[in-house]
């Protein structure tokens, strides 16, 4: 009989913090959307407008660009600007699409024939 109103006091315990749990995560939640906002809010006059957004974009996309191109060199370990099917085995992803990937046939993947899967990929997504 002591376990089960141990147990019981555990659950109505932890029924009880829920609404306090729920509450810190919005609050969480709200400080990083507001954290965002101040960011992309360059002029700080409390709205956005479009060219505050479209910078905020264009970071986005360099960021992107700038991860790709890094993880490119990272795969290209003979630095010779492409990557061939051994150095494709470092990611599974690439190593399964290789062939569709290397659009020209040559054996290698290029940063063009990579750019033109990305923005495939993309694409699809929309």
């Amino acid at each position: 009989m002591k376990t089960i109103l141990v147990a019981a006091a555990i659950v109505m315990g932890a029924l009880i913090a829920l609404p306090v749990i729920a509450q810190e995560q919005k609050a969480a939640d709200q400080q990083m959307i507001d954290k965002a906002f101040d960011g992309i809010d360059t002029n700080q006059n409390g709205s956005i407008d479009r060219a505050e957004l479209g910078v905020y974009l264009q970071a986005i996309v360099d960021k992107q660009r700038a991860d790709f191109d890094a993880a490119f060199a990272e795969m290209d370990t003979s630095k010779d600007g492409k990557i061939d099917k051994e150095e494709a085995k470092a990611n599974s992803i690439i190593a399964t699409y290789f062939d569709p990937l290397d659009t020209d046939k040559d054996g290698f993947l290029s940063k063009v024939e990579m750019d033109a899967a990305m923005e495939a990929a993309a694409k699809m997504k929309n």
